[in-house]
């Protein structure tokens, strides 16, 4: 279990864990189900566990459909849900039957549907051809968040010695679109320029991250980092973040990096490019390809002397973008489902 959620025991929260199944023991069930003539549908592996300990709210966080079966839970328990979607993406349009099973489970339930974006909103209502009866924008809680701009790592008005850009989040390109990326700065204009990359984070895509920098021969102006101590150990040396992403919430990484002060370089996608504003903030990839990620890059490159200024207009933005506490406001929204 993650640390964060372990640590909660240490502040007076009791924490009720239920234990998976073996594979064995779920074969078992369902064949005493299929003598018994009991519809699997019918029963979900965690009713029981939650009819004993009678919630007053059922909390569940996912990607787009992934909260379907926890919106059937609800439904059928009668139990008020707040079901957080982090992330949406077009590549995961449902079929017929999975649509159907949504618009059903949302009507028979009582709930919200929170969304970390607008854009994530917009297209889950267009996938299930319908407006949703209830919903929220509710904002991730950060970790910048009550931190203060770091000061600028080079002279301010100046174009660096060395661009150095950092990426942090999951090395996963199918996500995060490290692919794009590497494409973009193996091409022959940076070549002779004076630039190095910082990807802070892990996953289970890194051998492939780091074959691919290999392949392309420019693994020499790449720095992996698994694991760090704070936001102040990655931007204080930093001047951009670069963040490719395919399919996206509102990324954590973002927000702080623009908190702190500095302007990055997102494609247009989900409220990346809600947030940053092109050209004031940083700059915007209008889709996911190596062409539109190189295109944006090549800006940035443009306007070194100017990121100072970027990143200053980044963090009064994302001050104005976000609630000042979005700790407190996300609990507000969420709590305020109970007394239902």
């Amino acid at each position: 279990m993650p640390r964060p959620i372990l640590d909660l025991e240490g502040l007076g929260i009791e924490l009720k864990r239920y234990g998976v199944p073996a594979p064995a023991i779920n074969r078992v069930a369902s064949g005493l189900r299929r003598r018994l003539g009991v519809s699997s549908k019918s029963i979900h592996p965690l009713q029981a566990w939650l009819k004993r300990l009678q919630p007053d709210l059922l909390v569940f966080s996912s990607d787009c459909l992934g909260g379907l079966a926890g919106i059937q839970l609800a439904g059928l328990m009668k139990i008020p849900y707040a079901y957080i979607m982090q992330a949406n993406s077009e590549s995961w349009w449902p079929d017929d039957a999975r649509r159907s099973a949504m618009n059903e489970a949302i009507d028979a339930a009582d709930g919200v549907v929170f969304f970390v974006g607008e854009r994530n909103r917009d297209l889950f209502e267009f996938q299930l051809g319908r407006r949703l009866p209830r919903s929220v924008i509710c904002r991730n809680p950060h970790g910048a968040n009550g931190l203060e701009p770091l000061p600028w790592p080079d002279p301010v008005g100046t174009a660096p010695s060395t661009l150095r850009l950092a990426f942090v989040g999951r090395l996963e390109p199918i996500a995060k679109g490290q692919d794009l990326l590497f494409q973009a700065l193996a091409q022959p204009q940076w070549r002779d320029r004076s630039w190095h990359l910082s990807l802070f984070g892990s996953g289970h895509g890194e051998a492939g991250v780091k074959a691919m920098a290999t392949l392309l021969g420019i693994n020499d102006r790449l720095s992996f980092v698994p694991a760090y101590n704070s936001l102040k150990e990655v931007w204080s040396e930093h001047h951009a973040l670069v963040l490719p992403s395919r399919y996206e919430g509102l990324p954590l990484s973002l927000v702080e990096a623009m908190t702190l002060g500095r302007p990055a370089v997102v494609t247009n996608v989900a409220d990346s490019a809600v947030l940053l504003r092109d050209g004031l903030d940083g700059f915007v990839a209008e889709a996911p390809t190596v062409e539109h990620v190189s295109e944006a890059l090549e800006r940035l490159w443009q306007h070194q002397a100017q990121l100072a200024e970027l990143g200053q207009s980044a963090a009064e933005r994302v001050k104005a973008f976000l609630p000042a506490n979005p700790i407190a406001k996300a609990s507000e929204q969420i709590l305020s489902l109970v007394g239902r």
